[in-house]
C-alpha cells in the first residue's frame, strides 16, 4: 500500500516506519558547501518519489491505529485511497523503482575519482578486465594506464581500480612462513 506525506518528511517517515517494512526509492545527492566550506562536498539522501512511502499491506491495521493516535511518534501521513478503496501495490510493480534506485547508486560509484601513483600494483574490480592485476604506468584522477604484462596496456576508469597491498620487503619483527 502507499502512504503519502509532505515531501520533506518522506525519508523521515520511511526511517520511522522501517519496522513495518516501509520503503521509498532514494538517491544520494552531492553539493559543494558555501562560504568557508566551499571546498567541502556534502552528501545526503533525497527521495526519488517525494511524498510516497510504500509499506506491505499486511501492516494496514497497525498503520491505521498509528494514524488514529492523538500524538504519534511518527511523522504525519495518510493512507492513499482511491474511490473509498486502498490500492495495493505489488512487489512486481515496484521493480522499476528499485531498478531506478540501483541505477542512481551505480552512477554515484562512477563519480568516484581516485589518483593511483605510477608503479602501484592494481586489481580491476569490474568491467571487461575484472579480476586482472597490472601495474599503473600513468594516472589522472579520471583514469589510469595499466600494464597487464607483455606490452598489454589499457586505459581504465579510476572507479574500476582497487589497489593491492604489495610489500616489497618484509618489515622488521615479522616472521614469514616458507
Amino acid at each position: 500500500m502507499i502512504l503519502t506525506t509532505g515531501s520533506s518528511r518522506t525519508l523521515l517517515l520511511t526511517d520511522s516506519l522501517a519496522e513495518f517494512g516501509a520503503w521509498t526509492p532514494r538517491r544520494v545527492e552531492r553539493r559543494k558547501g558555501r562560504g568557508k566550506k566551499r571546498d567541502v562536498v556534502v552528501q545526503f539522501d533525497v527521495p526519488i518519489t517525494p511524498t510516497f512511502v510504500f509499506v506491505p499491506a499486511k501492516y494496514l491495521s497497525e498503520l491505521l491505529r498509528i494514524r488514529a493516535l492523538p500524538t504519534s511518534p511518527h511523522p504525519a501521513f495518510r493512507v492513499l485511497q482511491f474511490r473509498d478503496r486502498i490500492p495495493v501495490v505489488t512487489d512486481a510493480s515496484l521493480r522499476p523503482l528499485r531498478a531506478g534506485e540501483e541505477k542512481f547508486r551505480a552512477s554515484l560509484i562512477k563519480t568516484i575519482r581516485r589518483r593511483v601513483e605510477p608503479g602501484t600494483s592494481v586489481r580491476v574490480s569490474k568491467g571487461g578486465f575484472a579480476g586482472m592485476t597490472g601495474i599503473v604506468e600513468s594516472s589522472t584522477e579520471k583514469d589510469a594506464k595499466v600494464n597487464f604484462g607483455s606490452g598489454f596496456v589499457v586505459k581504465i576508469a579510476s572507479y574500476l581500480i582497487g589497489t593491492d597491498v604489495v610489500q616489497a620487503e618484509p618489515q622488521s619483527g615479522m616472521d614469514l612462513a616458507a
